[in-house]
């Protein structure tokens, strides 16, 4: 049943096409998953802005995030103005507009759909629009058991193991607080350990999105088709706890945090500012 549930993944998960969201009866507000929200301690981010500039001009990144009536991740829009390397000669400014739906089709199945549309203002000829549709199956607890093209196993809700199609097998590394801090992958006979890279702050996230997996330090997500960059990433799965129990506190990266001790802003080492705002 596994295998014939990968076989009917991959099709869909590696050819860009233009997919629909408008499924014929669903409802996100009333859909019942086994996933569900953090607590509603948790305090709900509805917009990050990413921004930076370097030689090539300034780059930005808007998200939008909308939930349903239960608190869960519904949607989340992006707005993306950056340059692009074509050719391995130039770099050209490109405009983009997402948009990634998650759908919870029944208890245990979640859809995840993204469309995009990539604007080049000085070469309009190399306009175009992708789309993937990519299912996954969830646990008992609510957490990721397929997605796309690889396999998670879990020790409890900690992520231990994830088993990709083509070949290699990720174990995240995690510090004592839980928070994902490096990996070891085993590719064929080799293994390449990249352990302690991802940094700290001792600031406890009171958020609902795990900033560590909305920044990619989830590596087994880059794995999935066309995600391999987390400042473009659509799938967002760790951002949002469907990999397992989350790190615990925020990266590493200059907080302005608010009275209620949450983010508002962050300057991370590599330069990108970032700017938080929640929902009323």
């Amino acid at each position: 049943m596994k295998n014939l549930f990968k076989l009917m993944l991959l099709p869909l998960s590696l050819l860009a096409v233009s997919c629909s969201s408008d499924d014929d009866g669903y409802n996100a507000d009333t859909a019942i998953s086994l996933y569900n929200p953090v607590p509603e301690s948790y305090r709900v981010v509805k917009g990050i802005k990413m921004s930076a500039t370097d030689g090539r001009g300034e780059h930005t990144w808007n998200y939008t995030l909308n939930y349903d009536a239960q608190r869960r991740i519904k949607s989340l829009d992006a707005e993306i103005s950056t340059y692009q390397l074509r050719n391995n000669s130039r770099w050209y400014r490109v405009n983009i507009k997402s948009s990634t739906e998650y759908q919870f089709l029944d208890e245990k199945n979640l859809g995840v759909i993204y469309n995009a549309s990539l604007e080049y203002p000085t070469y309009p000829d190399w306009n175009t629009t992708k789309g993937y549709r990519l299912p996954g199956e969830f646990n008992a607890k609510g957490a990721l058991v397929h997605f796309g093209t690889f396999d998670c196993e879990y020790s409890g809700n900690t992520l231990t193991k994830a088993y990709i199609d083509n070949g290699r097998v990720y174990k995240p590394a995690h510090d004592r607080y839980g928070n994902v801090t490096g990996y070891m992958c085993e590719d064929g006979d080799s293994i390449y350990s990249k352990l302690n890279i991802y940094p700290y702050s001792s600031i406890n996230n009171k958020t609902n999105v795990d900033f560590s997996g909305f920044m990619g330090y989830w590596v087994p997500e880059r794995e999935i088709y066309d995600n391999h960059d987390w400042r473009y990433a659509f799938c967002h799965l760790a951002a949002f706890d469907m990999l397992g129990a989350r790190s615990l506190h925020l990266p590493e990266g200059e907080w302005t945090l608010d009275a209620s001790g949450c983010p508002v802003a962050c300057v991370l080492p590599s330069g990108i500012r970032l700017e938080i705002v929640y929902a009323e």
